[in-house]
C-alpha cells in the first residue's frame, strides 16, 4: 500500500511540475471564467528586447539542437510552406490559406507599393494606432528597399511560380522551392497576438492563452498603411515554436525555445486593443497595462 501510495504521490508531483512548466496547458475551464478580457497585443520586433525573435544564428552554430534558427517569422512560413499547419485570412478566421494563397497576397502588398493596384482600401489592420503620434510611434520601422523589386527577371507570377509549369516541368513545385529567398524584412518588424486574459476563480489566478498570432506587413518606404498578411493559432503552431530558438545574446548556454519565450512573456508589447476597444497611442496602451496590472495585483486570494 505504501508503494503503491509514493507512486501515485510521484505521478501528480510530475503532472504538477509539468503543468506549471507549461501555462498554456492550464487555461481553466470557461465554468471558472471569474473575469476574462480579449486583448491584442503588438510586439515591435525592431526593439532591442525583442530582437532575439527575428535573431538568425550563424554558421559557427550549425550543430544547435534547434531546426528552426532564423527566427519566429521564418520558422512560421517554413512550417506553413511544410504543411505542418494552415495559415487563416485575416478577415475571416475561419478561411484557411495555404502557401501558395500568402504567396499571391505578399504579390497583391508588392503590386500596392509599385503603384499597380490599390489593395489597400479594404485590408487595414484594424486595431492599429493613428498617425498622430509625436515619439515612439509604432509606425517607425527600419525597412530600407522595396521588397520583391522587379529588376527586369519577369513579372510576378514568374517570381513565385504561378506560371512556371511550363520551365520546372516535374522538377520542382513552382513557389514552394522560392521561400527562402524572397525579402522577409516588410514582415519582421511587427507581429501582433491576440489572448485571453483570465482570472481563474478556482485557482484564484491569473492566466494567459494565447489563440491567435498574426503576421504584419509594413511598408518599407513608411508611407503605406501597415497590413495584415495571415494569421496563426497558436495551438496549431506549438510544435515549430518548440523546435525554434531564442537567441540570448548574453549567454549561449541559456538558449531557450520560442514557446518559452512567450510562456514566460520574455519580450516587451504594447495593448492596441481590450475587448473591441481600439487604443490610438501609446500613453493609452501604458494606462491600459497598468489598469491591468493593478486589477490583477488587487484580486483575491486564497
Amino acid at each position: 500500500m505504501k508503494k503503491q501510495v509514493v507512486i501515485f504521490s510521484l505521478i501528480a508531483l510530475m503532472v504538477g511540475t509539468a503543468l506549471a512548466q507549461d501555462p498554456n496547458r492550464r487555461v481553466p475551464r470557461s465554468e471558472d471564467h471569474f473575469w476574462r478580457k480579449k486583448i491584442v497585443n503588438r510586439i515591435d520586433l525592431t526593439e532591442k528586447m525583442n530582437a532575439p525573435l527575428i535573431a538568425r544564428e550563424n554558421r559557427f552554430y550549425a550543430e544547435s539542437q534547434y531546426s528552426g534558427k532564423d527566427g519566429i517569422v521564418m520558422a512560421l512560413f517554413n512550417g506553413l510552406k511544410q504543411g505542418d499547419y494552415v495559415a487563416y485570412n485575416p478577415d475571416s478566421l475561419t478561411v484557411s490559406m495555404s502557401y501558395q494563397d500568402v504567396l499571391r497576397k505578399i504579390q497583391d502588398f508588392e503590386g500596392s507599393v509599385l503603384g499597380e493596384e490599390d489593395a489597400f482600401d479594404e485590408e487595414d489592420v484594424d486595431g492599429g494606432f493613428d498617425d498622430g503620434f509625436d515619439e515612439g510611434d509604432f509606425d517607425d520601422f527600419s525597412g530600407e528597399d522595396d521588397m520583391f523589386e522587379d529588376d527586369g527577371f519577369g513579372d510576378f507570377e514568374d517570381e513565385f511560380g504561378e506560371d512556371l509549369g511550363d520551365d520546372l516541368g516535374e522538377e520542382g513545385e513552382g513557389a514552394e522551392e522560392d521561400l527562402g529567398e524572397f525579402d522577409t524584412g516588410p514582415f519582421e518588424n511587427v507581429i501582433q497576438f491576440v489572448e485571453d486574459v483570465i482570472f481563474d476563480k478556482t485557482r484564484s489566478e491569473i492566466v494567459h492563452n494565447i489563440e491567435f498570432i498574426e503576421i504584419i506587413w509594413t511598408d518599407p518606404g513608411e508611407t503605406l498603411p501597415d497590413k495584415s498578411l495571415c494569421v496563426f493559432r497558436y495551438e496549431d503552431i506549438l510544435g515549430t515554436l518548440e523546435n525554434t530558438q531564442w537567441k540570448n545574446r548574453f549567454n549561449d548556454a541559456e538558449y531557450r525555445t520560442l514557446k518559452e519565450i512567450f510562456d514566460l512573456r520574455l519580450f516587451h508589447s504594447f495593448i492596441i486593443e481590450v475587448s473591441g476597444v481600439g487604443v490610438t497611442n501609446l500613453d493609452e496602451a501604458e494606462v491600459r497595462r497598468q489598469q491591468l496590472t493593478e486589477f490583477e495585483h488587487h484580486l483575491w486570494s486564497y
